[in-house]
């Protein structure tokens, strides 16, 4: 019997789940609203229930869980969450199976270099570079959603002269927000950390922030959805947009991530349909001595369903 590995996608508002049996493959994928479970044990409880297995049934050869917030010693405490998974308690609970725990972005990090083109889309041009100067360097994955958050692909050669990748996450929602115009500086008073913006709760605060109200619809998507009708849904996206490019290119810069940032998570996929991508990329690129550089480095959306899963199958291969 082949046996597969069970992969966990854990955020502060939803959960996935589902199993693989080898790169790049998944199967009875499952999603459940964090908030509305006591644990991440009796989630992924109701998950074999749902789909009429048990582990102890030796299909299942180990667990790898990723979630939204830093692994200290075998434990994760999700950030915007009260859930804690201890990978040894997960293991003594569903009989002694192996379980590895990843950060959110790590797992998403771990598909970046596996990446097929019709799984990515392009946010805006990017200058051509000669033949033979194109750059070469790491990648970023940024993720928007109920947090902030980013991982790098580190590149180090391989065997026999390819890739090997390393997964680097840190917790780049918490890094000190600054204002660049008078404008951003009165709209983003409420806020210290670059997930106080770039996130769900965080693009809800910006517009109540600039219309002085909070009554309404104001979820991220509502408000990309009233861009061409609602003038503050404008401006917070105009902000969103300039704020985005800006911290994406800042990231790049830190981490050398020469071959891309790539975006991901349901607030930065519904930005991608509405934000004003020519502002993205000119704060993306305006790096004073490393503006020319930053002009061939891409930015993209992953379009692939379930990017942190898909990564989890990938986990303990090397090359891209």
């Amino acid at each position: 019997m082949k046996r597969h590995r069970l992969v966990a996608d854990v955020g502060g508002t939803r959960s996935r789940f589902g199993v693989s049996d080898g790169p790049g493959r998944l199967s009875v994928v499952r999603v459940y609203e964090t908030a509305a479970r006591p644990s991440f044990a009796a989630t992924l409880a109701a998950y074999f229930a749902d789909i009429g297995s048990d582990p102890a049934d030796m299909w299942c050869r180990e667990f790898h869980i990723a979630a939204a917030g830093p692994v200290d010693a075998g434990t994760v405490r999700l950030t915007n969450s009260t859930w804690e998974i201890s990978a040894a308690e997960i293991s003594r609970t569903f009989g002694d199976i192996p379980v590895v725990l990843f950060n959110d972005l790590e797992a998403v990090g771990l598909l970046l270099p596996h990446l097929k083109t019709d799984e990515i889309s392009p946010i805006g041009p990017v200058k051509s570079a000669s033949a033979g100067t194109g750059l070469v360097g790491n990648r970023i994955a940024v993720n928007i959603g109920t947090g902030f958050g980013a991982a790098t692909a580190v590149r180090a050669p391989g065997h026999a002269g390819g890739t090997r990748w390393t997964i680097a996450a840190g917790e780049a929602g918490h890094m000190t927000l600054t204002a660049a115009t008078s404008e951003e500086a009165a709209a983003l008073a409420f806020a210290t950390s670059v997930e106080d913006v770039l996130s769900g709760a965080g693009v809800a605060r910006l517009y109540e922030s600039l219309a002085g109200t909070t009554t309404g619809d104001h979820a991220a998507n509502a408000v990309f959805a009233r861009v061409a009708s609602d003038p503050f849904a404008a401006t917070t996206v105009q902000i969103l947009s300039s704020l985005l490019g800006r911290i994406a290119g800042d990231l790049v810069l830190a981490t050398a991530a020469w071959d891309g940032v790539y975006l991901c998570g349901s607030v930065a996929q519904g930005w991608a349909r509405a934000g004003d991508v020519a502002a993205f990329r000119a704060g993306f690129e305006r790096k004073g001595a490393m503006s020319s550089r930053m002009s061939h480095v891409p930015s993209l959306i992953i379009t692939a369903a379930e990017p942190a899963l898909l990564g989890l199958s990938y986990a303990d291969t090397e090359s891209g």
